[in-house]
């Protein structure tokens, strides 16, 4: 047996779950919705490139698919860890490492294929009748917000290796939600504004500060979609000729976050006694 045994099972389980199946609904329909309003809201002209700096459509998504990934991961192993289950399972010719990539992989389909219909829907819509389909963009946007999506599925997932309790799991992987989706962005604002009263700043905050405010996996991928797909020279990020602060070794450390936390709690896991 092998892992996509259990990325089978895992996929196709996901669908018990109430709340997961509205969450996906909403996200689809912000998609689709997205692409409906971009022509009638939008300046032209209307190009698939352009519509992912679509406020509504970047909102969404960087709310709705972070739950959607903690949701999916969160129980992933501590769950079946606590039910003896897990036991059972590694009893079959199955190892830890085919358990957890096979979790995360099923888990993971759940969210990107309700994400790869929507996002085609809604770029079917923006073309349609009178804009044009950049298709290379297009597809390098879906491919990274299913990798942003990954992300959230993986730190999760990583949260229930790491403990026995389902509780410390759900509390670790939702703290890491509200940290990084709500908290993060909200933090730099009242550090900026709080510096820009007393005088230390000028408008935007130093490039070093902006830097580590940047490794939140939520900026990374705005930053990328800023630098890449709509305008570098816009954003927090305008005016700084700061290496450290391109949009290249931002999709490095976006890349890191795809395999640190799942790699850092598989490690863990696999030498920790059931």
């Amino acid at each position: 047996m092998s892992w996509t045994t259990i990325a089978r099972r895992e996929y196709a389980a996901t669908g018990d779950s109430r709340a997961i199946r509205w969450l996906l609904w909403a996200l689809a329909g912000a998609c689709v919705l997205s692409g409906y309003l971009y022509p009638v809201l939008g300046s032209e002209p209307f190009t698939t490139k352009a519509f992912v700096g679509f406020g509504f459509l970047t909102g969404s998504v960087d709310y709705l698919l972070p739950l959607i990934g903690v949701f999916l991961g969160y129980g992933a192993i501590v769950t079946e860890r606590t039910s003896g289950q897990l036991t059972l399972l590694l009893s079959l010719p199955y190892s830890r490492r085919d358990l957890v990539l096979g979790k995360l992989v099923g888990r993971s389909l759940a969210f990107a294929t309700t994400l790869v219909a929507a996002l085609t829907v809604a770029g079917a819509l923006v073309v349609y009748p009178f804009g044009s389909l950049s298709s290379g963009w297009y597809l390098a946007f879906i491919a990274l917000t299913v990798l942003y999506g990954w992300i959230f599925t993986g730190i999760a997932t990583a949260m229930s290796m790491l403990t026995r309790s389902k509780h410390l799991a759900t509390v670790g992987a939702f703290g890491a939600y509200g940290l990084f989706v709500p908290v993060w962005g909200a933090a730099r604002s009242a550090l900026r504004y709080g510096l820009e009263a007393i005088g230390l700043v000028d408008g935007e905050l130093p490039d070093a500060v902006l830097f580590l405010f940047g490794l939140n996996p939520v900026t990374l991928y705005d930053r990328l979609l800023t630098g890449f797909f709509v305008d570098g020279s816009a954003g927090a990020y305008a005016g700084s000729n700061a290496w450290y602060l391109s949009e290249w070794l931002a999709l490095a450390l976006f890349l890191a976050w795809t395999v640190v936390p799942i790699a850092f709690g598989y490690l863990r896991f696999r030498n920790t006694d059931l």
